[in-house]
C-alpha cells in the first residue's frame, strides 16, 4: 500500500458495491480518505496489505493531527532541528508505538529514499530504534524519544487500584526479578482482557522499562495473535 495502483481482492463485491453506487470507481477510496482526513486536520489514514494472511489493516488517528499537545510534545526535541515529516513520524510513533518505511512514505507522499534518510537520521539521533532487517525493519521509540513526559510521572498505585484482586494477585507475585517470559505474558494478557492499555501504561503497572516490555512481550504476542491494537487499528 501507499503505492500508485489498485487491486481487487473480491471483484464479485466491488462490482456489486460499484453497481449500487455504494462503491465509487477502482482505486478511489483510498485517495478520498486520505483527502477528506487531511482537509479536517487528522492524520492520513495508514494501509498494509498482507495477501498471504489474506490481512488488510487500515490505521485511522483519530484526533487532529499537530493539535496543540502534539506541538507543544514536539518542541522537547526541538534542538534536533527536525523537518516537518520527521515530527509527522515522531507523532505516529507515539501513537502507533512502530513505524516503517512505507507507513513513513503514506504519511508524508515521499519516496522510499526519502524516507530510508529521514528514519535513519532519527535514529541515528536517538529518537528511535531500529528493528528487524531489509524489507522488514522497523522502528519503535529511542531512549531520546520521551513519548508521554506526563505519564512518567504517574504512581502505578493509581493504575493499579481499578484492577480486579485476582490480577492485582498476580502482578504482586511477579515482583521485579520475574524473568519467566510464559508468566508475564499471562499478567499482561489478563490486563489486556480486563481493558485496553497502552504500553506505557503496561510497562508502569509491571514496574519495567517500557522499550524492553514492548520488545520481550508485547511485539511477540501480537505476532503470536495474542494481542491487538484495539483503538487505532480497523481489521
Amino acid at each position: 500500500m501507499g503505492e500508485p495502483g489498485s487491486k481487487n481482492r473480491n471483484p464479485f463485491i466491488a462490482s456489486i458495491f460499484h453497481e449500487t453506487n455504494l462503491a465509487e470507481t477502482k482505486g478511489s477510496g483510498i485517495r478520498t480518505m486520505r483527502n477528506l482526513m487531511e482537509k479536517s486536520s487528522l492524520a492520513p489514514p495508514t494501509f498494509e496489505s498482507d495477501h498471504t494472511a489474506n490481512l488488510f489493516t487500515t490505521r485511522l488517528l483519530l484526533h487532529h493531527f499537530l493539535n496543540e499537545s502534539d506541538l507543544q510534545w514536539l518542541n522537547t526535541f526541538c534542538k534536533f532541528d527536525l523537518n516537518t515529516e520527521q515530527k509527522k513520524g515522531l507523532i505516529f510513533i507515539r501513537e502507533a508505538e512502530a513505524i516503517d518505511n512505507s507507513t513513513y512514505r503514506q504519511l508524508n507522499a515521499c519516496d522510499v529514499l526519502k524516507a530510508s534518510n529521514e528514519l535513519r537520521n532519527l535514529r541515528d539521533k536517538g529518537l528511535i530504534e531500529q528493528k528487524g532487517k531489509g524489507r522488514a525493519t522497523y522502528y519503535i521509540t529511542g531512549d531520546n524519544l520521551n513519548t508521554e513526559p506526563n505519564l512518567l510521572n504517574t504512581e502505578p498505585q493509581s493504575l493499579t487500584q481499578e484492577l480486579p484482586s485476582v490480577i492485582r494477585e498476580q502482578i504482586e507475585k511477579l515482583g521485579v526479578r520475574e524473568n519467566d517470559p510464559n508468566k508475564i505474558k499471562g499478567v499482561i494478557y489478563e490486563l489486556c482482557k480486563h481493558k485496553s492499555y497502552s504500553v506505557k501504561q503496561i510497562a508502569l503497572i509491571l514496574n519495567r522499562n517500557e522499550n524492553y516490555v514492548y520488545r520481550n512481550y508485547i511485539l511477540p504476542m501480537k505476532e503470536e495473535g495474542k494481542l491487538q491494537h484495539t483503538i487505532i487499528l480497523f481489521y
